[in-house]
C-alpha cells in the first residue's frame, strides 16, 4: 500500500474509481467540522463526533452507525459498521458465520468453506485514553475515506472482503471533558496542561485495566461487540504515548510473551503488524519501533485481551502531542535509543515540529493497512480464527489443567457467584453440578460450579484462574529486576477471595451448562425480633448501609455466635426488627442475593451499635485514579459520601476562625493511595522521580496546593474529636508522617536489588477479632502495588495500635513476582491505631485495587462501620 504517489497517479486512480462510488459525495469531515481534521489547535469533541457519524449514516449506504451501548455518564456508545453496499445487507449472515466459526463444533472442509464465503470482520477502537485524542480525530477522516473509496487499494474490492467496525471514542464522556478543557485554556499559559480531574469519571487511565472485570459501562459495551455480538477476527486499540521517543509503536510486542496464547495467535499479531510497518515505511514516516516497549504480558488491557479469545489483538501508541497543540522537539532531547539505528527501530526521527495532524497522518495510513491485509488474508484470517478456537476445545498440552473448580459452601458465595458472572460475560462457559463428586480425595458437593477447559476462550478461562509466576528478568545477570510493564499478577479467585481447584486430571460429574448464572434463593424476613446478616458477605455492607440511611437500628457482634442454620462470625449485623427495617429489608434482600436469619434476643452476644457514617473521600487536584476506583466501590455498594478538596480542610480566606471543624461534617475521612507529599502540598518531594513532570504542568491557581498544615492540624483535631482517618496504601505515609501515627514503611529507602514485588499477590494473616478484621477469614491474598509493610512500636500514652493484618513469615507469594520476602516478613500490613477518642487506620495494601480485590474490601468496609464505643 502506497499512500504518497505522483500527481498523474492519484488523478488516474481518482478518475477510475469514479465509477464505482456515487457521484452524491458524503459530507467531507473538514467541510462539516469548519477545519481540517488534525488542525493545530483544533478538535472535534463527543457530540460532534457523534453528529458527523450520524450524518454519514444518512448519506452513506456503506455505513451503519449502531448504540452499543451507554456510557458511565450515560453518552451513546457508538459503532460505525463499513463495508460495501452488497455487504450491508448481509451483516448477520456474516455475524453467524463467525459464530460458527468461533464455536468450532465444525469439520476443517466446513470451516474452510464458511471462511471463503464469509468476511473478515475488523475493529478498531480509538482514543479509550481520552487526552490520546488523535484517533478519534482520524476516524472521521477514515470512514469519510472508505465510503468515498478515496483509498489508496481499490476500496469496492477490499470492502467485499472485509467489514470495518470503527469505534471512534471507546470514552465519549472524557473526550468531551478533555476538548472542553482543552479549548477553555488555549492562548494561554495553560494550554494543553493536565485537567485536575479523572477523564473517565472512575478510571481515568485506568480504564483500560478494566477488560477482565467489566466494572465500566464502556468496557462492557466493547467486550460485548469483541466477544457476543460481532467476533471479530482482528482488533487493534489506539493509543498515544510520550513525546520524546519513537514516533509510533507497533507490534511485534517485546517479551514476556503471556503462556496461555496460542502460538498462531502470536503470528498473526506479528504479521500484521509487521505489515503495518511496512506500509507505513513505503509511505514515509519513520520513527516506527517494534518489539520493545510494549510486552506481550497481559494486564487486563483492551487489546491484549483480545489475544485470550483467539483474536488478534494489536496495539498502537503514536507519540504525543500536548493534546491539539504542536510542540519542537530539538534533536538532543531524543535518547540514544531513539536516535540511533537499531534492528527494532530502523529508521530514527530527527526531530522537530510534531503536531496533532502528523499522529493523524500516522494512525490513517496504519488503519488503512490493516483493512487492505484483512482483506488479503481474508480466508486465513477466518479459517485461523476456527482453527485456534478448535484447538481451544481438542488440544491439551502437558503440564495444562483438565477443569478449575469452584466449590459449593465459599466463604463470601454471593462474591463467587459475581466472579462466576464476570467470567461468564468474558465469554466462560460455566457448569454446575448436579450431585456430589470426587476428585481425587477431595469430594466436591452439589452445586459446585465446573469450569472446563476444552472450550473457544480456554486461553482467557486458563489466565484469569491460575496463578501467575513473572518471569526473573534482570538488567543483567545478578542485576536489578526489570519491571513489567503494570502487573505481574492477577489471579481472579485470589483477588476476589473465591476458593477454585485447579483439576489436572479428567473426572466424571454431572454437569449442567449454565446459559445464565442464576442468583441465589431469597426467602422473605420471617416475623422476628432481630434479623441477623453474615458479615462474611460483602453484600451483607451493602444492606446494612441502606438500613442505616432509612434510620435501622443496627448492631455488630464482637463475636460468633449462632442465629437459626447460621453459624454467624464475629462482626455480623443484627437489626432490630423496626418500621423502618421493614420498608426497605425485603427488597435489599432480593436486590443483593441475601438471607436474613430470625434472632430472638440479644441475650449473651456481646454487640456494639453502629451509626450511619457520614463519608468523606478525599480528591486532590491530581486525578487520583486510586480515589475514582474507591468512589467506584462505595457506588456500587450505595455508601454515601461527599468527596473533600482542599479548601474543604482550610477556613475561607477572610474567616475568622482558625481551624475548620471536620468532625461537624464527617465521621469518617478516607485518603485514597497518594503520595503523602501531593496530599499536603499538592507536588512531589523535590527528589521524586516525577518532580520535573510536575514542574512542567502548570495548573490554573485554583487547582494549586494541598491541604497544607491547615489541613493537617484540622484532622488532628477531627481525631482527638472521635473521628476516623482511613489511609491507603501509600497514604498511610502520610498518616504516619503527618499525623503521627504510630507506624513507619519497612520499605523505606530499600533498593530493588533487596525488595521488589511489582504488582503481585501475596498471603497475609488476618486477625477477624478485630472490627476492621470482622468477616474475613483469618488467611487471605491481598493485592500489592507499590504497598506498604508497616513497622509498628509500643506507642505513647495516648495512642494505642492493633495489628490487623500481617504478611507471614515466609510462603507470602501467592501469584506474580517477589524478591527478598523477607524484608516484610511478618510485617503488619493493616493496622488500628487510636489516638485519644479516634482512629487513624492504616491499610497498607490495595484493599479495593481497580475495583478487583473484592476479597479484601471488608477492611475499607469494617473502617466505614466501626463500632460506637460504649458509654
Amino acid at each position: 500500500m502506497n499512500l504518497r504517489r505522483t500527481p498523474v497517479c492519484l488523478l488516474l486512480v481518482f478518475l477510475l474509481s469514479v465509477s464505482a462510488w456515487s457521484a452524491s459525495e458524503p459530507t467531507a469531515p473538514a467541510t462539516f467540522l469548519g477545519h481540517e481534521v488534525g488542525a493545530d489547535r483544533k478538535l472535534a469533541d463527543a457530540n460532534q463526533i457523534q453528529a458527523y457519524f450520524e450524518k454519514l449514516d444518512a448519506e452513506s449506504p456503506r455505513l451503519k452507525l449502531l448504540t452499543i451501548g451507554k456510557s458511565t455518564l450515560g453518552k451513546p456508545m457508538i459503532m460505525a459498521v463499513i463495508s460495501s453496499e452488497s455487504n450491508m445487507a448481509r451483516l448477520d449472515e456474516f455475524r453467524s458465520i463467525t459464530r460458527k466459526l468461533r464455536d468450532a463444533e465444525l469439520s476443517d472442509e466446513e470451516a474452510l468453506a464458511l471462511a471463503r464465503k464469509g468476511k473478515a470482520l475488523v475493529l478498531i477502537t480509538c482514543s479509550l485514553h481520552a487526552t490520546e485524542i488523535a484517533a478519534s480525530q482520524m476516524s472521521l477522516e477514515l470512514a469519510y475515506n472508505l465510503v468515498t473509496g478515496k483509498t489508496p487499494f481499490d476500496a469496492d474490492k477490499v470492502l467485499e472482503d472485509v467489514v470495518v467496525l470503527l469505534v471512534p471514542t471507546s470514552n465519549p464522556d472524557g473526550h468531551q471533558m478533555i476538548t472542553e478543557w482543552y479549548r477553555k485554556y488555549v492562548g494561554t499559559k495553560y494550554e494543553g496542561g493536565a485537567m485536575p480531574w479523572l477523564y473517565h469519571h472512575y478510571a481515568g487511565h485506568d480504564n483500560n485495566r478494566d477488560w477482565f472485570m467489566f466494572n465500566l459501562p464502556e468496557t462492557r459495551a466493547v467486550t460485548s461487540v469483541l466477544y457476543h455480538d460481532w467476533l471479530p477476527q482482528v482488533h487493534i486499540d489506539e493509543h498515544q504515548m510520550g513525546s520524546t521517543g519513537a514516533r509510533l509503536f507497533l507490534p511485534p510486542f517485546m517479551d514476556p510473551p503471556v503462556p496461555n496464547v496460542q502460538p498462531l495467535l502470536w503470528r498473526g499479531v506479528n504479521l500484521m503488524g509487521s505489515s503495518m510497518c511496512y506500509d507505513l515505511q513505503q509511505n514515509g514516516f519513520s520513527g516506527v519501533e517494534h518489539g520493545r516497549s510494549f510486552t506481550g504480558w497481559w494486564i487486563g488491557a483492551c487489546d491484549d485481551t483480545s489475544w485470550l479469545h483467539n483474536v488478534i489483538g494489536l496495539l498502537s501508541e503514536m507519540a504525543s502531542v500536548r493534546v491539539a497543540s504542536p510542540i519542537y522537539i530539538e534533536p538532543n532531547e531524543l535518547s540514544d535509543e531513539y536516535y540511533e539505528k537499531r534492528m527494532s527501530f530502523l529508521d530514527p526521527w530527527p526531530g522537530g515540529w510534531w503536531r496533532l495532524r502528523d499522529i493523524v497522518d500516522y494512525e490513517l495510513t496504519l488503519s488503512l493497512s490493516l483493512i487492505e491485509t484483512s482483506s488479503l488474508r481474508k480466508n486465513d484470517l477466518l479459517f485461523n480464527f476456527y482453527s485456534m478456537n478448535r484447538a481451544s476445545i481438542k488440544d491439551r498440552a502437558k503440564g495444562e489443567p483438565y477443569a478449575y473448580v469452584v466449590p459449593a459452601g465459599q466463604h463470601d458465595g454471593l462474591t463467587a457467584l459475581k466472579m462466576l458472572r464476570v467470567l461468564q460475560f468474558g465469554g466462560v462457559k460455566i457448569h454446575r453440578t448436579r450431585k456430589d463428586f470426587t476428585v481425587g480425595s477431595t469430594l466436591y458437593p452439589a452445586g459446585s460450579h465446573v469450569i472446563l477447559l476444552s472450550q473457544p476462550y480456554k486461553p482467557y478461562a486458563w489466565a484469569l484462574l491460575q496463578r501467575q509466576k513473572y518471569p526473573d528478568i534482570r538488567q543483567y545477570p545478578g542485576g536489578p529486576p526489570v519491571p513489567p510493564y503494570d502487573n505481574a499478577a492477577w489471579t481472579l479467585p485470589l483477588q476476589m477471595g473465591v476458593a477454585c481447584d485447579e483439576i489436572m486430571s479428567p473426572f466424571e460429574a454431572d454437569l449442567e451448562k449454565l446459559e445464565v448464572v442464576p442468583p441465589p434463593a431469597v426467602e422473605s424476613p420471617g416475623e422476628s425480633p432481630y434479623w441477623v446478616l453474615d458479615a462474611r458477605l460483602n453484600t451483607s455492607f451493602a444492606a446494612a448501609f441502606a438500613l442505616l440511611k432509612e434510620g435501622a437500628e443496627i448492631f455488630r457482634s464482637e463475636s460468633a455466635f449462632t442465629a437459626g442454620s447460621l453459624k454467624a462470625p464475629a462482626g455480623s449485623f443484627i437489626v432490630r426488627n423496626s418500621a423502618q427495617a421493614l420498608t426497605v429489608l425485603p427488597g435489599l434482600l432480593e436486590k443483593w442475593g441475601l438471607t436474613a436469619y430470625a434472632l430472638d434476643d440479644l441475650g449473651g452476644i456481646p454487640v456494639a451499635r453502629i451509626k450511619n457514617p457520614r463519608v468523606g473521600l478525599y480528591q486532590s487536584w491530581r486525578s487520583n485514579m486510586d480515589e475514582g476506583w474507591t468512589r467506584c466501590v462505595l457506588d456500587d455498594l450505595g455508601v454515601s459520601y461527599r468527596s473533600l478538596h482542599n479548601s474543604d480542610f482550610k477556613p475561607a480566606k477572610g474567616s475568622k476562625e482558625k481551624r475548620i471543624d471536620l468532625k461537624a461534617a464527617f465521621d469518617v475521612i478516607v485518603f485514597a493511595d497518594e503520595s503523602a507529599d501531593i496530599i499536603k502540598t499538592g507536588k512531589p518531594s523535590p527528589d521524586s522521580p516525577w518532580a520535573r513532570y510536575y514542574r512542567q504542568m502548570a495548573v490554573p491557581p485554583e487547582y494549586e496546593g494541598g491541604i497544607e498544615q491547615a489541613g493537617v492540624d484540622a484532622l488532628k483535631t477531627f481525631v482527638e474529636k472521635g473521628g476516623i482517618v482511613v489511609a491507603l496504601n501509600e497514604a498511610c505515609l502520610f498518616a504516619s508522617r503527618e499525623l503521627g501515627a504510630p507506624a513507619r514503611s519497612a520499605l523505606e529507602r530499600v533498593d530493588r536489588t533487596k525488595f521488589f514485588c511489582p504488582t503481585s499477590i501475596l498471603k497475609i494473616e488476618v486477625d477477624n477479632t478485630s472490627p476492621l478484621g470482622y468477616g474475613m477469614p483469618e488467611e487471605a491474598a491481598a493485592v500489592f502495588a507499590d504497598s506498604v509493610a508497616l513497622d509498628t512500636w509500643v506507642p505513647p500514652v495516648e495512642w494505642d495500635r492493633r495489628v490487623v493484618a500481617r504478611f507471614p513469615e515466609d510462603e507470602m507469594l501467592m501469584s506474580g513476582w517477589l524478591l527478598g520476602e523477607d524484608v516484610i516478613s511478618r510485617k503488619a500490613a493493616v493496622v488500628d491505631t487510636q489516638y485519644k477518642r479516634g482512629h487513624i487506620i492504616l491499610i497498607g495494601i490495595r484493599c479495593q485495587h481497580r475495583a478487583q480485590s473484592h476479597g479484601t474490601y471488608k477492611f475499607l468496609l469494617n473502617a466505614l462501620l466501626y463500632p460506637q464505643p460504649k458509654s
